[in-house]
C-alpha cells in the first residue's frame, strides 16, 4: 500500500492511484443485448469491456478513459431513427376528439451518473475492499455471496472522503471486486452511469384552437411505464394562457425530469404554430398574460431582439446538402429553485446547420438567458456556458464545449454563445461530473435546450424530430438517403475588376462606372415608415445599442463643432474633397427617422441609403458590414430611441467625375467585402471579441491603415501600419512602429482605457473621443481589444527605456534657440524624470511616440493647439502656444525635442512651413 495512506482511528482511507490500478465505470441496467454494441465501443476508445455475472464495466488504465467509453455507450446505445412515427403511446390517449395530436418519447437511458467509489485489490493474504459503506456487515455478507469466500478473506476499509452510506456504495464495492478478480489488478469504481433507468417517458399532447387562433383546451399525459396509472398533477401544467387544460402524470419513482416535460410541451407549441402559419414566438406571446407574465415576456422579447429573430413567414426548407434552422423554446417555473413563490423562467434560440447526407448537426450559436420575476425583472442573465456545453453535449451525443460569442462581453450576462466540438475524451470528465443533477436539475436554465433544437431541426428539414438524443445516425436515418444537386455559385468579378484597374488606377475606374455601372437598373429606394416608439425595444437593447454606438464612435464623426449630438454636418476632409457627415438622429425630414431597420442595415452594410443613392465610402461602412444582426438591430433601436433633431447638414459636393454616386458601385465592386464577422475557430473567445471590435464597429484600420490612390484601406502586410487621419497621423500599431517601446497589451488597454500609456504617450486630437467613449464601456471588451491588436505583433518582453537616450551633443548644436524655448515653457512638465505631477499626467518625451513618428504632424498640433479636451479628466489639460510662439520659434522648439529625445531618428525638415500648415486649420 505505498499509495494508500493507513487506517486512522476512525479505520477510514483515503482511495488513492497506485501503479497498474485499473479504473472502472459500472454500467447499471445493462442487457446482454446491448453486448455487441458496448464491445465495439469499447474497441473504438482502446479500453476493456468486462462483464462479470450481473456486472458490467468499461475499464481502462485512468479514469477518464472508462468514463468517455461509457457516456459514448450511453449515448448512442439506443439507434432508433427519429421521425414523425416515432414514440407512438402504447396506450390510447383522450385526444381523438382534438384539433392537434402528437406523441413524443423522452428516453430515460441517458440516466445520472451515481458518483460512489469503491476500491478492491488482493494484497496475497486478504482482499482489501475500501468502500462508503455504512453497514460493514451487510457488506461483508453481500460480499461472501457473491464470491463464495470466507468472510476471513477480505479487509473492509472505510473512505475518507464520500459521503457515508451514499447510495449504490455497496453495489460499487460488489463491483470493484468482481473486476478485480476478474482483472487480476486492482480496480477502482469511481461510479454507476445507468443505462436504462425505466427505458422511455411517454408524452402525449393535444389541443384545440378558436376561430381567433387561441388556445382553447390542452391536454398532457406523460408516463414512466403505463399511462394508465396517471393521475392528475401540476408537473405538466402549461405557463400558457389555455380556457382548459389538464395534466395527467404517472411518474411515482420522478424519473421524468423537467426538459422532458418542456419538450414535448414546446415542440407541441412550436407544431401548432407552424400548422396554423404563425411565428412561433409571437403564438406564444399572444398566450402569456400581459400583466401576470409581463416578466416572461420581457425575456423572451430581449433574447428575440439579441438574436435578430426573423418574423418573416420561413420558405419552405431547401433540399441542398446543408440546411440551416432556428428554434425557439421557453420554461417557467412557478416556484423558484429557493422556494419562494417568485417564478423563475428560462429561454433559449438556437441556430444550426443540419447536414443532409452525414447527420451531422452543427450548433452554430445558442441565445439562452434565465431570469426571475412576475410582473418585472430585477435581471436578464445568461445561462453560463458549461450547461449549454453540457445540454447540447447530451442531446447531440456529440461532446461541444461553449463560449460567449464574439459580440458578447464574457461575463455572466452573456446570453450569446458560440458551440465548437471538442475531442470526446477531453469532455467525458466535464460531462460526468455534472451527470448527477442533468436531468434531475431544481433549475430550468437549461430544460428548453431539447425542444429548442428539435425545432431548429424542424425549421432547417420539415421534419419532426419526437425524441432526443439527435446523434448523426438518427438525424440521418430520419432524412433518407436523398442527395440534392449542388449548385454552382456565381463566378464572381471581383478578380476580373482587380486586374482591370490595377492597369489604368482612377481614369479607368472613371471610365468603367461610367459605361458599366449607368445601364444597370437603378437601386430601388426602401419606402419610409412612420418613427417607432422606443417602446418597440427593451430597455436592455437600447444599452447594448448605446455600447455598439460608442464603438463605432457614431458621435465623433456626426455632431459638428457647437452641433447636436449625433445631428450631422461636420466637415471631413478626403483626398477627394470635404464630405460632410449626415443627421443620424430619428428626426423623419432631416434624420433617419422614416427609416425602417431594413434601410438603415443596408446602408452600415451596402453604403446604400434609403432613397437608393450610394454613400461614399468616408462612411466606414467596410467596417460595419461585419457587425452582427444582434448588434445592428441595438444600434438601431439606441438611435431610434434618441431625441430627434431637425437639422439639414451641408450637402456634400464633390468635384466632376467624383460628384457622380455611381462611380462608387465600382469602388464597391473591388473593396467591399460585405458579410458578418467569421471568428477563427483556433482562437480564443477575447480575441476573437478584440478582432470583432477592432474590425467592426470600431473600425480602427480606417485611421490606422494606409490607404490607395483610390481611397480604400491597404490591407495584408499593411494592416494597421499607420495612416492619417484629420490632419494627424495615426500610428502604426504593428511591429513596424517607430514608437522607441513596442505596444504591449497592457500599454494598448492602458492607453485605450485612460487615454495616457506611460510608454506612449497621452490620446490627443481625433483619438481623445474615441477614448472618452471607450472608457465608459465594459472593461474585458477593451481589454479584448488591446490583446487582439497586440497579438499581431508579439512581444517577448515589456521592456521600456529606464534613461533618456544619450544624445549627441554635436547634433544638438545650432539648436539653443529651441534649447531655451523648451527650458522656458515645457521643461517644468516635461522633463526627464516626467516633470511636476500637479496637473495630471506628464509624458516622458524620450519615449512619446509623437517624438518619434517620421513626421512631426502630431507634435505640432499639440505644441499650437494644446490639449484643451482631454479624452478623461484624470489626464489634465496642456495650454497651447500658437498665440505666443510664431512659426519660426515653433521650428525651433521642434527640431530640438526630436534632435534632444529621438537622437536615433532623422531630424524633421521643413518645420516652418508645417507649423504654418498647422495653425491654419481649423481646430
Amino acid at each position: 500500500m505505498n499509495n494508500m495512506r493507513e487506517a486512522d482511528s476512525c479505520g477510514t482511507m483515503t482511495v488513492a492511484s497506485e501503479d497498474g490500478m485499473l479504473y472502472a465505470c459500472v454500467l447499471a441496467d445493462f442487457d446482454s443485448v446491448w453486448q455487441i454494441h458496448a464491445l465495439r465501443v469499447a474497441a473504438e476508445h482502446g479500453v476493456q469491456w468486462i462483464e462479470v455475472g450481473k456486472t458490467a464495466a468499461f475499464v481502462a488504465d485512468s479514469g477518464a478513459r472508462a468514463r468517455d467509453a461509457a457516456l459514448h455507450a450511453c449515448r448512442t446505445m439506443q439507434d432508433d431513427p427519429a421521425g414523425s412515427e416515432q414514440g407512438e403511446l402504447s396506450a390510447p390517449v383522450p385526444h381523438s376528439g382534438l384539433q392537434h395530436r402528437a406523441h413524443y418519447t423522452w428516453p430515460l437511458v441517458d440516466g445520472a451518473f451515481v458518483s460512489c467509489a469503491a476500491l478492491a485489490r488482493d494484497n496475497g493474504e486478504r482482499i482489501e475492499v475500501f468502500s462508503a459503506a455504512s453497514d460493514k456487515a451487510r457488506l461483508l455478507g453481500a460480499l461472501t455471496d457473491a464470491t463464495g469466500l470466507p468472510v476471513t478473506r477480505f479487509a473492509l476499509h472505510g473512505l475518507e472522503s464520500g459521503p457515508r452510506g451514499a447510495p449504490g456504495a455497496t453495489s460499487a464495492a460488489l463491483a470493484a471486486v468482481a473486476l478485480m478478480r476478474q482483472a487480476g489488478r486492482a480496480v477502482r469504481v469511481d461510479g454507476f452511469l445507468s443505462l436504462r433507468a425505466g427505458g422511455s417517458a411517454m408524452l402525449s399532447v393535444g389541443a384545440s384552437l378558436d376561430v381567433e387562433g387561441r388556445l382553447l383546451d390542452w391536454r398532457y399525459i406523460a408516463a414512466a411505464a403505463d399511462p394508465s396509472h396517471a393521475k392528475p398533477s401540476r408537473e405538466g401544467q402549461i405557463p400558457y394562457v389555455s380556457r382548459h387544460t389538464a395534466s395527467l402524470i404517472d411518474d411515482e419513482g420522478e424519473a421524468i425530469p423537467r426538459a422532458a416535460h418542456a419538450f414535448a410541451r414546446e415542440s407541441f407549441v412550436d407544431e401548432i404554430a407552424r400548422d396554423n402559419r404563425i411565428d412561433p414566438i409571437d403564438f406564444r406571446l399572444d398566450h402569456l398574460d400581459l400583466v401576470e407574465d409581463a416578466g416572461a415576456r420581457e425575456l423572451i422579447g430581449s433574447l428575440v431582439q439579441r438574436a435578430g429573430w426573423n418574423r418573416e413567414a420561413r420558405k419552405t426548407p431547401g433540399h441542398g446538402e446543408l440546411a440551416h434552422g432556428r428554434g425557439f423554446a421557453f420554461d417557467k417555473r412557478e416556484e423558484a429553485a429557493d422556494g419562494t413563490r417568485t417564478p423563475e423562467y428560462s429561454a433559449w434560440i438556437v441556430d444550426l446547420d443540419v447536414n443532409r447526407l452525414t447527420g451531422d448537426v452543427n450548433l452554430r450559436r445558442v441565445i439562452a438567458g434565465r431570469a426571475q420575476g412576475r410582473r418585472s425583472l430585477n435581471a436578464i442573465m445568461g445561462v453560463p456556458a458549461r450547461q449549454i456545453a453540457a445540454a447540447a453535449s447530451r442531446l447531440l451525443g456529440l461532446p461541444f464545449a461553449a463560449e460567449p460569442t464574439h459580440d458578447e462581453t464574457p461575463d455572466s450576462r452573456a446570453v450569446s454563445h458560440r458551440l465548437t466540438p471538442v475531442p470526446a475524451r477531453a469532455a467525458a470528465s466535464a460531462s460526468l461530473e455534472q451527470a448527477d443533477d442533468r436531468m434531475h436539475d431544481a433549475r430550468i436554465d437549461a430544460s428548453p435546450a431539447a425542444a429548442a433544437i428539435a425545432n431548429a431541426l424542424y425549421d432547417a428539414t420539415g421534419v419532426r424530430f419526437r425524441a432526443p438524443p439527435f446523434t448523426p445516425e438518427r438525424v440521418r436515418a430520419a432524412l433518407g438517403d436523398s442527395k440534392a444537386p449542388r449548385h454552382a455559385l456565381p463566378q464572381r468579378v471581383r478578380r476580373s475588376l482587380r486586374a482591370a484597374f490595377a492597369a489604368g488606377g482612377l481614369g479607368s475606374l472613371i471610365a468603367l462606372a461610367c459605361t458599366a455601372w449607368p445601364v444597370r437598373a437603378p437601386i430601388a429606394p426602401i419606402a419610409p415608415i412612420d418613427r417607432p416608439a422606443s417602446s418597440t425595444w427593451s430597455e436592455a437593447t437600447i444599452a447594448r445599442g448605446r455600447e455598439v454606438a460608442a464603438f463605432g464612435d457614431c458621435a465623433v464623426c456626426h455632431t459638428a463643432p457647437g452641433g447636436a449630438t449625433n445631428a450631422g454636418g461636420l466637415a471631413l476632409e478626403t483626398p477627394f474633397g470635404i464630405v460632410f457627415s449626415t443627421n443620424l438622429t430619428p428626426d423623419p425630414k432631416t434624420g433617419i427617422g422614416n427609416w425602417s431597420f431594413g434601410a438603415f442595415d443596408r446602408a452600415m452594410r451596402q453604403g446604400i441609403s434609403r432613397d437608393g443613392h450610394h454613400l461614399y465610402p468616408a462612411f466606414p461602412y467596410t467596417a460595419f458590414t461585419k457587425l452582427s444582426e444582434p448588434d445592428m438591430t441595438a444600434l438601431y433601436a439606441y438611435l431610434m430611441s434618441q431625441p430627434a433633431i431637425e437639422s439639414a447638414p451641408p450637402q456634400t459636393r464633390l468635384p466632376f467625375p467624383l460628384d457622380q454616386r455611381g462611380l462608387v458601385a465600382g469602388w464597391n465592386a473591388l473593396y467591399l467585402k460585405q458579410g458578418a464577422f467569421v471568428p477563427e475557430p483556433s482562437r480564443s473567445a477575447q480575441w476573437n471579441r478584440g478582432a470583432y471590435l477592432v474590425d467592426g464597429a470600431g473600425h480602427c484600420s480606417a485611421c490606422h491603415s494606409p490607404r490607395n490612390v483610390l481611397g480604400a484601406e491597404k490591407g495584408a502586410s499593411f494592416y494597421l501600419t499607420g495612416g492619417s487621419a484629420e490632419g494627424w497621423v495615426a500610428p502604426s500599431l504593428v511591429a513596424n512602429s517607430k514608437s522607441p517601446v513596442r505596444w504591449t497589451e497592457d500599454a494598448l488597454f492602458d492607453y485605450l482605457r485612460t487615454g495616457f500609456s506611460r510608454e506612449h504617450g497621452v490620446a490627443a486630437g481625433p483619438m481623445a473621443p474615441v477614448v472618452a467613449g471607450l472608457s465608459t464601456l465594459p472593461e474585458a471588451d477593451v481589454r479584448a481589444m488591446a490583446h487582439y491588436v497586440a497579438s499581431l505583433s508579439p512581444v517577448t518582453a515589456k521592456t521600456a527605456p529606464t534613461a533618456v537616450p544619450k544624445t549627441d551633443a554635436i547634433r544638438l548644436q545650432g539648436l539653443e534657440s529651441g534649447r531655451r524655448i523648451f527650458e522656458g515653457a515645457c521643461a517644468v512638465c516635461h522633463t526627464e524624470a516626467g516633470g511636476v505631477g500637479n496637473f495630471g499626467v506628464r509624458p516622458l518625451l524620450a519615449i512619446n511616440t509623437s517624438v518619434s513618428e517620421a513626421s512631426p504632424e502630431n507634435l505640432l498640433h499639440v505644441i499650437l493647439h494644446g490639449i484643451d479636451a482631454p479624452a478623461t479628466s484624470e489626464l489634465g489639460y496642456m495650454p497651447g502656444f500658437r498665440d505666443s510662439l510664431d512659426d519660426r520659434q515653433v521650428a525651433d522648439l521642434v527640431a530640438y525635442i526630436r534632435g534632444r529625445f529621438a537622437p536615433g531618428e532623422a531630424s524633421w525638415n521643413d518645420l516652418a512651413r508645417a507649423s504654418v500648415q498647422i495653425r491654419n486649420q481649423v481646430h
